[in-house]
């Protein structure tokens, strides 16, 4: 995995400037990770951070249309939009954080991601796919609630 190309990239995507309306954004975020996900020309680790957020917002389509029919689509909107900064400020502490802290940084999103479900799904198996996969730097819940989520990494004190 060559780090440097792999942050470029994110960097590359999480500079993207929505010109989305309300009513697009997690179409828009959806459309640019499946994209990056299928993405032959780059590195393995970039396409398994945009396949997490591709799996990520399929769930919480999924969940919301199971368990609030009524919702309105902002709502996805506002998920979606939490998820990408979520994801991005992850993986730009990351990249610039001095090795010795890494892990440390990677417990404080994780833990952000599972104490804020957003569903309360049973189903852990289905929902800790990625928090218990070592293979994937993105080890967080899908049942997040991502706007709590980013919140909490926000205020915290780094």
């Amino acid at each position: 995995m060559n780090m440097k190309k792999m942050m470029f990239a994110l960097l590359v995507f999480s500079l993207f400037t929505f010109s989305a309306n309300a009513q697009q954004v997690y179409n828009e975020v959806f459309r640019l990770s499946k994209k990056i996900a299928d993405s032959t020309q780059l590195d393995i680790e970039t396409r398994k951070i945009a396949t997490f957020k591709v799996d990520a917002l399929e769930y919480m389509a999924m969940k919301a249309a199971e368990v609030m029919p009524d919702s309105s689509m902002s709502m996805l909107d506002h998920q979606a939009y939490a998820l990408y900064d979520f994801i991005n400020s992850f993986t730009r502490r990351l990249a610039l954080a001095p090795k010795g802290q890494k892990d440390a940084i990677i417990a404080v999103y994780r833990n952000a991601s599972i104490n804020n479900s957003w569903f309360n799904d049973e189903d852990k198996e289905l929902v800790w796919s990625y928090y218990n996969n070592p293979n994937y730097i993105t080890q967080f819940s899908l049942d997040t609630n991502w706007e709590k989520a980013v919140e909490v990494v926000n205020n915290r004190k780094w």
